[in-house]
């Protein structure tokens, strides 16, 4: 399956903006820009970076035979491949995975005949986008363009072709120089430091770009220092981006080993930290859990991540600056989001967690809509879409404060305690706490929850969500006090509460970054509590079938 990539904005230019747009499509454009990106033409690749993520031979094909579909979208070009860059929506996820040239791992998959394929492609995007625009050659796009051309470009140079070969390499070194004066333009935080990691690697692997490689180091210093935690965790708290900047930065470390340089210490210090945090997500499965935003990923790119992890610096059990305590006992794996989703935090993840047995993921979040339509991208985003506290529909939820988390453990098992204030104007006091106790043998996860000094609407509004993975069978008992839940190695599990009428209701999983997968959740709401003094007790419990 193909990754999802990352839309870019389309806004509407108007005022201010607009004029600014216009100055720099004319600056862009003129000549003295132009003679800004000439240098020396390299003539070779000096580095070929390592790509851990998996070609998918089916998109591979499909692509071959014209038609590309990613998210909503679906373009068919029937058979002629080099039109694809006028058929593609601007500004949609499937333009950014074109325009990123992502789609070049995946023609690794198809051997010899992939590179004829990815010759085309790359000649009709340089008979379109060869010169500046400003399109085309947005920041994060061209860093990642750049990534992608060094780690395939065997593929892209394979043929015996002088000036084929010095059209493909001195296009690569105008895009690195042009990046070398527009790294910092990247939109958001994280495509800038993306944006500075691509251009250390471009300008490491091409003879002649030495110096925007150099800006490119300082570039990921200031940025590296502004959005990396204590524990190596990035500040979205995004297991997939914390995973992509974890390949970045071993890549960018190597190109400069490669090159006889000396990395710099700050460099070594943070992939250690990166790579730790990278690996705290992985499952049995091989893969990451789901929390803000991300994906499960790709299991490749993770096991390379967990090879490269030093012992000495890996957050075991609880990464304390990025908020993610992790319980495991037997062969039961539990991540539970501790952070705060406050701010600039989009997913409402605050409070959720991920339980596995084995390789079989049970309770999960729904996952990422980036690369679907709006509607499905805000759903995906609320706190209903997650295995955490939610509020009915329509109903005006309160607001939660930063956590307090505590922890204990014995022979008998582990204890977590997850505490919240809300934040009301008519509430003294009104908090929320999670408890998760987790048996030693992993068989028994037993859960409370606990709201106090709060309104009866909130109290009745509050409804507790476990989302099922869609590999799960759920049944629901006839007195409605229990589930039973059965994994694909056929392991039986069984959900009971305090609460007089569990639902099962559906879901979609979008965790794996394809389509929306049905789904189901046990639901328990707090209208069918009797509220005691402004507070409100749910308990709840999972345990496996086979234990006594």
């Amino acid at each position: 399956m193909a990754s999802a990539a990352k839309p870019r904005n389309a806004t509407a230019n108007s005022g201010p903006r607009d004029v600014f747009d216009r100055v720099q499509k004319a600056w862009g454009e003129s000549p003295f820009y132009q003679a800004r990106l000439r240098g020396p033409a390299p003539d070779r690749l000096l580095f070929q970076p390592d790509d851990p993520f998996t070609p998918d031979k089916d998109f591979a094909q499909s692509f071959a035979r014209g038609r590309l579909a990613l998210g909503d979208e679906v373009v068919d070009c029937e058979g002629e491949l080099e039109t694809i860059w006028t058929l593609a929506r601007r500004d949609g996820p499937l333009d950014a995975f074109l325009q990123e040239f992502a789609w070049l791992r995946h023609m690794e998959a198809l051997g010899e005949a992939g590179g004829p394929m990815a010759r085309l492609l790359v000649k009709a995007w340089l008979d379109n986008y060869e010169k500046w625009s400003a399109y085309a050659w947005d920041p994060y796009s061209v860093s990642e363009r750049l990534v992608q051309m060094c780690a395939h470009h065997p593929l892209l140079l394979a043929q015996r072709d002088a000036l084929w070969r010095s059209r493909v390499l001195s296009a690569m070194a105008r895009q690195t120089r042009h990046l070398a004066h527009t790294a910092h333009r990247a939109e958001t935080g994280f495509d800038r430091l993306m944006t500075a990691l691509g251009l250390c690697v471009a300008g490491y692997c091409l003879p002649g770009c030495e110096g925007p490689a150099e800006r490119g180091v300082e570039m990921a210093r200031r940025e590296l220092r502004l959005q990396l935690r204590a524990d190596g965790g990035h500040i979205s708290r995004n297991p997939s981006r914390q995973l992509k900047l974890a390949v970045r930065l071993q890549t960018v470390i190597k190109a400069i080993e490669t090159r006889g340089f000396q990395p710099p210490g700050f460099l070594r210090h943070t992939v250690l930290r990166a790579n730790a945090m990278a690996a705290f997500f992985r499952c049995a499965d091989g893969r990451l859990a789901v929390f803000n935003g991300g994906y499960e990923d790709d299991g490749r790119a993770v096991l390379a991540i967990h090879k490269a992890v030093n012992p000495e610096v890996a957050p075991a059990s609880f990464a304390r600056h990025s908020g993610y305590h992790k319980l495991l006992a037997g062969r039961t794996m539990v991540i539970v989001d501790t952070g705060d989703d406050s701010g600039a935090q989009r997913y409402k993840s605050a409070g959720s967690f991920h339980f596995s047995s084995g390789r079989s993921r049970i309770f999960v979040n729904c996952g990422n809509g980036g690369h679907r339509a709006a509607q499905w991208r805000k759903a995906l985003e609320k706190r209903a879409a997650h295995s955490a506290l939610s509020f009915e529909d329509g109903f005006a939820a309160p607001t939660f404060g930063p956590t307090a988390h505590r922890r204990a453990e014995d022979a008998r098992g582990q204890l977590l305690e997850c505490e919240r204030q809300f934040i009301l104007a008519d509430a003294v006091n009104a908090r929320y706490m999670r408890r998760l106790y987790l048996s030693a043998g992993g068989a028994d996860l037993r859960g409370e929850e606990f709201l106090a000094n709060l309104p009866q609407d909130v109290l009745s509004a509050a409804v507790w969500r476990f989302h099922l993975h869609p590999s799960i069978r759920a049944s629901l008992a006839r007195d409605k006090r229990s589930v039973i839940l059965l994994a694909p190695n056929k392991e039986g599990w069984r959900f009971k509460s305090n609460c007089c009428a569990l639902e099962l209701d559906k879901s979609a999983y979008c965790g794996d970054g394809g389509a929306p997968v049905s789904t189901e959740q046990i639901i328990i709401r707090g209208a069918r509590f009797k509220p005691l003094g402004g507070g409100l007790s749910v308990k709840w419990g999972l345990r496996r079938q086979d234990a006594v």
